[in-house]
């Protein structure tokens, strides 16, 4: 153990609370030793200095002591935020043990400055196992991802799968996203209440999906797959948890596909834990994921979960899911969701969780650990 904590700088896409990442940072957070390690974040969830999301942790972890710099969003002007980032690293770069970068395709940016501000710890975490759902940006993100690789001394990922994308050969630390466990556990009281506060009648199938409203999320596949189901079983709802650019564009697909009474979408909710306990069966058509935080969260609920292909096997950590392709009919899909909406809790899924190394306060533990061995 060092004799001072050790600064930590996590560079992170926001810190919006229906994120992935910012939630895995904030579960950290909530478990670390500040007597070992001092985090700090920065990130680029800021339009002319206003910040994006109504729902963040940007106040709880200032509240908590840390500090949280923030640059404008990279989407609306890159070279904005490509002088904003480097010169914030210019400023504070030097106070800091430790820059961990969770943003691989400005890595060449963030790790690049860090090394010529003298921190010899540089750790790139890989979130995906695919850089884009946009080819165009896939294409832009191949020679970014390789050249910000450079500037890292350090690797880990939520998954081998994430890993292996991003590092390749490379020898990387699998760190998973861990979290409170019991936090999500199934409850009688919870379910009666939310389904009460939501319009849900107690006999209704309820399918949940929880995540940014974002086009690797595929959200528009998981209402027209609804659609399909609700012509076998009106006594059903989709429960979507989250928020985002699609919003808008989701909320017209609901109308055009009549299903303003089926279909809910409450927001980012700070009862996310809760609400997972309204749900019958968890769904996540995405295009791609590393090893998705909500998709922990439904296990440690005992919900059965139902996935694209594209979502790594490492996630179906208890052994309870099923994977489908997204180029499978919708009634392969619908056979599913029917057999699994009536299976009930899976009871022993915390246990299961627990014993593989899912709590948000074994891996940050881990996490300390693999940071004084680097500063050693």
């Amino acid at each position: 153990m060092t004799a001072t904590p050790i600064k930590v700088l996590q560079v992170v896409p926001s810190l919006n609370r229906s994120a992935g990442v910012a939630r895995v940072v904030y579960n950290w957070h909530q478990f670390h030793d500040e007597a070992r390690v001092h985090f700090d974040y920065l990130h680029h969830s800021s339009r002319n200095g206003v910040l994006m999301h109504d729902a963040r942790y940007d106040e709880e972890l200032k509240s908590a002591g840390s500090n949280v710099y923030t640059v404008n969003y990279a989407s609306d002007d890159f070279g904005r935020f490509s002088r904003e980032m480097r010169q914030i690293i210019r400023d504070i770069g030097s106070d800091y043990d430790v820059v961990h970068c969770h943003m691989p395709n400005s890595a060449f940016i963030v790790l690049n400055e860090a090394q010529k501000n003298g921190v010899e710890c540089r750790i790139l975490h890989s979130h995906l196992n695919s850089s884009s759902d946009v080819f165009l940006h896939r294409l832009r993100n191949i020679p970014l991802n390789m050249y910000g690789k450079k500037f890292a001394n350090d690797y880990i990922a939520c998954s081998r799968a994430a890993g292996k994308f991003l590092f390749g050969k490379k020898d990387f630390t699998v760190i998973n996203n861990g979290i409170l466990l019991d936090d999500f556990r199934y409850s009688d009281c919870n379910r009666d209440t939310l389904r009460t506060q939501l319009g849900i009648d107690e006999n209704d199938v309820v399918i949940g999906c929880v995540g940014r409203f974002v086009k690797q999320k595929n959200y528009d596949f998981a209402i027209k797959l609804f659609s399909a189901y609700r012509a076998l079983n009106r006594w059903s709802k989709l429960l979507i948890l989250g928020d985002g650019d699609e919003r808008r564009f989701l909320e017209e697909l609901i109308e055009e596909e009549k299903l303003e009474d089926s279909v809910l979408l409450p927001g980012v909710r700070a009862d996310v834990n809760q609400l997972y306990s309204v749900m019958d069966v968890f769904l996540m058509p995405s295009l791609y994921e590393g090893l998705p935080v909500s998709a922990i969260e439904a296990q440690a609920s005992g919900l059965p979960c139902i996935y694209s292909d594209n979502v790594p096997k490492e996630t179906d950590v208890t052994g309870s899911g099923t994977f489908l392709p997204l180029t499978a009919p919708y009634e392969e899909w619908v056979k599913k969701i029917d057999f699994y909406g009536t299976q009930g809790r899976l009871t022993e899924n915390i246990v299961l969780l627990e014993e593989r190394g899912y709590s948000a306060k074994a891996n940050a533990e881990l996490l300390m650990q693999h940071y004084e061995a680097m500063i050693r």
